[in-house]
């Protein structure tokens, strides 16, 4: 297991065409509903961001540790309550491995098919990474 928390980063700026409704943005009620569920948790650090840059594909989260794999969702529907339980497991799978590394079925089922990335850390040996000598 890791010895660094994973940091959770929501977008507070992503609309979900439901700002009339509620009087706020799909991502600041996404995570003022992550703030709820998580307040006690004391092994994930949790952060806003203003702007995430997936504006089709919002509300977006991105999760990621040092030393580890980053992984961003979208699509994510800040009024289904499957989200935010799901996402209690997958972090605590996340945290779970040594480098973050999770295939599609390691993932909660909601959270295999909107994943926008999943970036590698800058130093890695992972198989998915293929190292290039472009030095010259």
């Amino acid at each position: 297991m890791k010895s660094n928390n994973p940091t959770l980063s929501i977008c507070l700026t992503c609309r979900d065409n439901h700002e009339k409704k509620y009087i706020s943005r799909g991502g600041a009620r996404l995570a003022n509903k992550i703030l709820e569920e998580f307040n006690n948790e004391k092994a994930l650090n949790i952060r806003g961001v203003k702007c995430m840059s997936n504006c089709n594909r919002s509300c977006v989260i991105s999760i990621t540790a040092k030393d580890c794999f980053t992984y961003v969702f979208g699509d994510i529907d800040p009024d289904k309550s499957e989200y935010i339980s799901s996402l209690k497991e997958l972090i605590s799978n996340y945290s779970s491995t040594s480098d973050g590394f999770l295939k599609r079925d390691e993932r909660p089922e909601i959270f295999q098919s909107n994943i926008i990335g999943r970036l590698p850390p800058i130093i890695s040996d992972s198989s998915l990474i293929t190292k290039f000598n472009n030095k010259k």
